[in-house]
């Protein structure tokens, strides 16, 4: 039975979704050894530990979880949380919530999401992987460590690489090293790739992008990274396995045109 790389939608969704989409999702990834990589742990890092600091602050300012997860469902919350809460960002303050329900005093729930923010997220994150994680890019995608302010809650970690031509990136030598994909991606044939008429746009931004790399233009920056890139990135670094391996995500779509165009398997089918 052959691998599977987790990437970031399938790392999230399995301790964070629903019951019913974790039992799936389990099933799904039984018996097969499971492998991520240091990127894929940047993005899950940059998608859900603001989240969590989010849903920390809105607990200390109420006091009650239920008034906190109330308050969530509203998008204009800097002044509690120190940032903007995005439909995504309040899905995912949500489903930790929901977690945290287990927990019913408001000390208890407190010391959880502390315990969550220091490292507790990458227990989840790490649970049942193998080790060493592979690295390629070497990315620096959300490396703030979360501070506590003056107020009692922490502060948003800084969600980017911080500069335009970070010394310790490795995404140019990874493009260098991987031409052959680059090139693959420059010319692909969106029009027969079977997908849906939106997904056939973004396609056609990751053609864009990879033909801008080919050409020499910088690999860097948050856009070309950690958007449209991304699923690219992750289904080459799969191949880096020490055995052969299918990317595993939740987000069909992306992923099986992708693995199609860079003959790299994807699951579920």
């Amino acid at each position: 039975m052959r691998g599977l790389f987790l990437d970031t939608a399938t790392q999230i969704a399995r301790h964070w979704h629903c019951e019913r989409e974790q039992k799936e999702i389990s099933s799904q990834l039984d018996g097969h050894s499971l492998y991520c990589s240091w990127y894929v742990k940047c993005q899950y890092r940059a998608t859900l530990l603001n989240s969590i600091i989010y849903l920390y602050a809105l607990l200390l300012h109420h006091k009650d979880l239920n008034k906190a997860l109330r308050a969530a469902n509203f998008f204009k919350n800097i002044d509690i949380t120190g940032g903007k809460l995005t439909q995504a960002v309040q899905k995912r303050i949500i489903e930790v919530g929901l977690w945290l329900l287990e927990y019913r005093e408001y000390d208890e729930q407190k010391l959880r999401l502390e315990d969550l923010i220091e490292d507790g997220w990458e227990t989840f994150f790490h649970a049942g992987i193998r080790n060493p994680l592979i690295d390629e890019t070497s990315c620096l995608y959300a490396s703030g460590v979360p501070e506590m302010g003056d107020s009692g809650a922490y502060k948003p970690i800084e969600v980017s690489c911080r500069k335009d031509n970070p010394p310790e990136c490795g995404i140019k030598d990874f493009w260098s090293n991987h031409r052959i994909h680059l090139e693959v991606l420059s010319n692909m044939k969106i029009g027969s790739i079977e997908v849906e008429t939106k997904d056939k746009e973004e396609l056609a931004r990751i053609k864009d992008h990879a033909k801008q790399i080919a050409m020499g233009k910088p690999p860097y920056g948050q856009q070309r990274c950690q958007v449209h890139l991304s699923d690219a990135i992750i289904c080459i670094e799969s191949t880096h396995c020490p055995e052969e391996c299918a990317v595993h995500s939740t987000n069909k779509k992306h992923f099986a045109p992708l693995g199609e165009v860079l003959g790299v398997e994807t699951e579920p089918k």
